[in-house]
């Protein structure tokens, strides 16, 4: 029983101003057969389908109005609070609910019952009257709340508004408003276009429905500045002065939107002075630069576990770790997986970045703290996600991974009063003052420990075994050019032997004839060297290019084999520095492998005859080898992170520069050329001075080299003379010694440096293993893949969920469940955001579901091949890429030998064979990148004859006419109605004129599907369908 005295009901009713229009005593039998209902938290007032008996009236309270979707589940559409009441149309046309209502708090309402309604109508004709009014009402109030731009008013001033409009109807070509008219009444368009222009013709404006003008001169208390002229029939909502004023002074809000509106014209005003009068008409800050406040920008604050205290910790707790293994990021947002793969190789486990990477769920914004802890779990590390106190650092367990300036994860492995040491995955071990490691710490930590399950964690095997395929064919040569390199060597050691000869034997004896001999066995080792040489390399370089043919391939195929995940976790310029880097290990691995054998030999040679002409002067040269063994140490501990630092540097820059190049147009546009050249210059000053750092430390090493080098050389020098001095040694021997301790260094020099090439190949195999060891898109095995040779058309959606990362991201679609037949045309609506495109996605393959089933002619996609699954399906996607190549190539792309007549069928399907007509070389025109730039209507129309090229049974049409007019949408719309007749086809589209006629719509809002049936069947729902059809300009 509702607590409501009489009093209240009649104060009730004041919110329905229609009631003041009845007689007294009829205005009092009608506040007599209202009941007051109450209504508990979460009770349903009324319910979607029962029949309407009755209206409502909120006296207190508020109650949700809600739809229920194709899944069940209930989807808000608004909220009613006290005054607002609902039901007159049930009563007036005695049609079924259209949606529930339930009670959000307790609710107490007037309830008139529609029987009570029927019996006050007969004898009052004028209670019908006055509800036909109020319905009337509404259907203004909600013209304004969802059509114009007073929609976001309060409700109480949006309903002043309503109240007093006069709906009036002005024909074509009147003149509404004359410019220097007094001021007068403003208008609201619910139906038709006007123009604004002054009376010199210039135009100023032009209105659509929803929009409003004349008020400016209600506000200023000007005359009229414009003459404003019906462009076609309309109707206008007159808005009379005395209702103006009133609102303006006591409704704030109404007049703030008035003097927003009132700046938007002087800001449009000045904006569009020509350039040419700019310097005397605009004011000197005339140029705006509109502010983002900062509530506009979005973040995510990670959420802890629970709050890090002294007690707790079933993970051991370390203070202090003396080393700790380091490893740099392969890309930029590698740090988190970087982290935890440091970490598992400090307990003993080395896991590749590449795996902790899948286990953590990294994607192009990085990874989370969730997404950390639960990947160290599915690795076999106990973890915790913890926020500490920065004045409890001492307390955390160690190692930890900390989150670091904002952006950073890093590990902390050691600390004390003044210092804490760091594992940066990008910059290396580091020592960092306490203060300022607690400055740029947020708090956030992730505890590790290991357990026994760690030990079943997949260790990297950085493996050269995917080459030997390549290498096998070309043993024979690689063996032959090994043993001509060796002949080289062994043929050069020759040298030193003539030398002694010549110093001890022709000099002193003054014997030519055997000089004569010594220069024609040295003109003989020289041809010899020479040709040996030239095979040598030729046979090495045919080698290289059908390695470099071989090796490219099979790592690209490696690569398009990738699942669409792998690619959108990672940036594209990331991804081309592997590629790329596929050259430098062929490089190394045959020009440098054949090198290194011959050095080996040669060093070895020399080594020997060093000992045959002086054991002691060889173990002179032979005490410098230790120095050389450091120098190769300090190669391996700081050039290897050195390059892989530089290389995750160079996908970086290199990634800007894709980025820079593909929005340019943006960059002009904005007029941003010079913040943007400082921002890649500051990009590449962060890279140079990496090069920099880099480009040192080689040159240091190598200034290393050459002093030991000269230091091997001086002690020979003074060990040597000695030697010749006291007699034991001629001076020939000496000579000769010395062209071997150069023959000895040349090579290993080279040795040393092919070292420290060494390091870069480790890391550009680290990067290709990055490639190599992800899991094909259907996995290694396809031979369990049932191939696809036809296709019906039937799909059915059993179920489907999707997200993208791990098991804690949010799901972008949820319960998704459609049976479509062959040859149903269903079109796919909804809010942005919703999940449209990632359902067509799945639906042709690109992502799996994590949840459920998509079935094909009843067989689960899972089951099936997916190349040849898509071979079935036709697909245009948001933005159409068109490749470097004539738009035959584009049209047939995938074809060896295009068919002339699909292309020609496809193109005249997809509208485009007109405009392919006109062009200098017709289909054999060259687009894309080198060639024609086609604009974003022609490049959509031949996409879709891409998609049509191979008459697929099923189409997909993610947004595919949103960059055609009208006139061209129209015109492909009615060259693909015949096409569609017998194939299913899905297509996602914001105008209401593509989808308005397909066999069902399907309606989602936040990833789930909430309405599907016809257009017609939807708009009489008056669900979420007709709420977004109802903001469409083409109703």
């Amino acid at each position: 029983m509702s607590s409501l005295l009489a009093s209240d009901l009649e104060q009730a009713l004041d919110h329905l101003p229609a009631l003041s229009l009845l007689a007294e005593d009829v205005r009092r039998l009608l506040i007599a057969s209202f009941v007051p209902v109450e209504y508990p938290f979460g009770a349903v007032i009324v319910t979607e389908g029962d029949p309407a008996d009755a209206f409502y009236l909120l006296v207190t309270g508020s109650a949700r109005v809600l739809k229920r979707g194709e899944d069940g589940d209930e989807v808000p559409l608004s909220v009613l609070r006290a005054g607002d009441s609902f039901g007159e149309s049930g009563l007036l046309e005695k049609g079924p609910r259209t949606a529930t209502v339930r009670a959000s708090e307790k609710v107490e309402v007037l309830r008139l019952d529609g029987a009570v309604f029927s019996a006050l109508t007969a004898s009052h004709p004028e209670v019908r009257s006055m509800f036909e009014a109020v319905a009337k009402q509404r259907a203004l109030w909600n013209f304004l709340r969802v059509h114009s731009s007073f929609g976001d008013l309060p409700a109480d001033a949006l309903a002043a508004l309503a109240s007093g409009l006069q709906r009036i109807e002005v024909p074509q070509g009147r003149t509404i408003i004359r410019e220097g008219e007094p001021a007068g009444p403003m208008y609201v368009i619910e139906e038709g276009r006007v123009r604004a222009f002054t009376e010199t013709d210039a135009a100023l404006a032009f209105f659509r429905t929803g929009d409003f003008f004349g008020e400016r001169s209600l506000f200023l208390g000007e005359s009229r500045a414009a003459t404003l002229e019906a462009v076609t029939d309309c109707v206008l909502l007159e808005f009379p002065r005395e209702l103006f004023q009133r609102l303006v002074a006591d409704n704030p809000p109404f007049a703030a939107r008035l003097e927003e509106r009132l700046r938007q014209y002087e800001y449009r005003t000045l904006s569009r002075v020509p350039l040419d009068f700019a310097a005397e008409i605009l004011p000197a800050d005339a140029s705006v630069q509109e502010k983002v406040p900062p509530d506009v920008a979005d973040g995510e604050v990670e959420q802890a576990a629970e709050e890090l205290t002294a007690s707790d910790g079933n993970v051991a707790r370390a203070k202090r770790i003396r080393s700790f293994p380091h490893m740099y990021q392969l890309d930029a947002m590698d740090c988190g997986a970087a982290s935890l793969a440091m970490v598992c190789r400090h307990f003993g486990r080395n896991v590749s970045i590449g795996r902790v990477r899948e286990a953590v769920h990294t994607a192009t914004d990085g990874t989370s703290l969730a997404g950390i802890t639960r990947g160290a779990q599915e690795l076999g590390l106990d973890s915790r996600s913890v926020r500490a106190s920065k004045t409890r650092l001492d307390e955390v367990p160690l190692p930890a991974i900390v989150h670091w300036r904002g952006n950073h994860w890093v590990v902390l492995y050691a600390v004390n009063d003044g210092h804490v040491r760091v594992a940066d995955p990008a910059l290396g071990l580091r020592k960092i003052p306490r203060d300022e490691f607690t400055e740029k710490w947020s708090g956030y930590a992730s505890l590790l420990a290991p357990t026994e399950r760690l030990a079943e964690a997949p260790e990297a095997r950085t493996s050269l075994a995917w080459l030997v395929p390549f290498v096998r064919p070309h043993l024979r040569k690689i063996g032959l050019a090994v043993l001509l390199a060796a002949a080289a060597a062994a043929l050069q050691l020759v040298l030193p032997i003539m030398t002694q000869v010549v110093v001890d034997r022709v000099l002193p004896h003054h014997d030519l004839n055997l000089l004569y001999v010594v220069l024609a066995a040295i003109a003989g080792v020289t041809i010899a060297m020479t040709g040996a040489t030239l095979v040598q390399r030729y046979l090495l370089s045919s080698v290289a290019v059908r390695f470099d043919v071989a090796t490219l391939d099979f790592v690209t195929g490696k690569l398009l084999d990738l699942p669409m995940s792998y690619f959108n976790t990672r940036r594209t310029g990331d991804i081309e520095r592997r590629l790329s880097g596929v050259r430098d290990v062929r490089e190394f691995l045959v020009q440098s492998g054949v090198q290194v054998l011959t050095s080996l030999t040669q060093l070895a040679a020399a080594v020997v005859l060093m000992i045959v002409y002086s054991w002691q002067l060889a173990l002179v040269y032979l005490a410098t080898v230790p120095l050389y063994a450091g120098l190769m140490r300090f190669s391996a501990r700081r050039l290897r992170p050195m390059y892989d630092s530089l290389e995750e540097a160079f996908g970086r820059y290199q990634s800007a520069q894709i980025d820079a190049i593909r929005g340019i147009e943006t960059v002009k546009a904005m007029a941003a050329e010079k913040s943007f050249r400082n921002l890649m210059l500051e990009q590449f000053q962060s890279l140079a001075d990496r090069v920099f750092r880099s480009e040192f430390l080689v040159m240091a090493y190598q200034g290393a080299l050459q002093m030991i080098t000269f230091v091997s050389l001086g002690l020979f020098l003074f060990v040597g003379a000695l030697e010749v001095v006291h007699g034991h040694l001629s001076l020939g021997r000496f000579v000769s010694f010395n062209a071997l301790i150069a023959l000895a260094n040349a090579p290993l020099i080279l040795l040393l440096l092919l070292w420290d090439r060494l390091q870069l190949a480790r890391v550009l195999l680290g990067r290709l293993d990055d490639v190599l060891e992800q899991v094909p898109e259907q996995g290694h095995d396809r031979s369990r893949l049932r191939p696809v040779p036809t296709l019906a058309g039937r799909v059915q959606l059993e179920n489907v969920g999707f997200r993208y990362g791990g098991p804690e991201s949010p799901l972008i679609l949820e319960g998704i469940n459609l049976s479509v037949e062959p040859g149903e045309a269903v079109a796919i609506v909804g809010r942005s955001g919703s999940g449209k495109t990632t359902l067509i996605k799945l639906l042709a393959g690109l992502v799996e579901p994590t949840e459920g089933a998509i079935r094909f002619d009843g067989l689960e996609m899972r089951t099936l091949d997916y190349r040849t699954l898509r071979r079935h399906v036709g697909f245009v996607l948001q933005e159409s890429y068109l490749f470097d190549d004539t738009i035959v190539g584009n049209i047939a792309f995938g074809e060896v030998m295009p068919d002339p007549e699909r292309v020609l069928w496809a193109a005249r399907a997809a509208n485009a064979h007109e405009f392919v007509q006109r062009l200098p070389l017709r289909y054999e025109t060259k687009v894309g990148e080198t060639g024609l730039r086609l604009s974003g209507g022609q490049q959509q129309r031949i996409a879709i004859a891409r998609a049509l090229y191979n008459r697929p049974p099923i189409l997909l049409f993610d947004e595919a006419t949103s960059s055609l007019d009208s006139e061209s949408e129209r015109a492909v719309k009615e060259s693909l109605d015949d096409l569609l007749a017998d194939r299913t086809s899905f297509v996602i589209a914001h105008r209401l004129s593509t989808i308005r006629d397909a066999d069902r719509i399907v309606v989602l809002e936040r990833g789930r599907l909430v309405e599907q049936g016809t257009h017609d069947e939807l708009m009489e729902r008056q669900g979420l369908y007709f709420y977004l059809a109802s903001q469409q300009l083409e109703l």
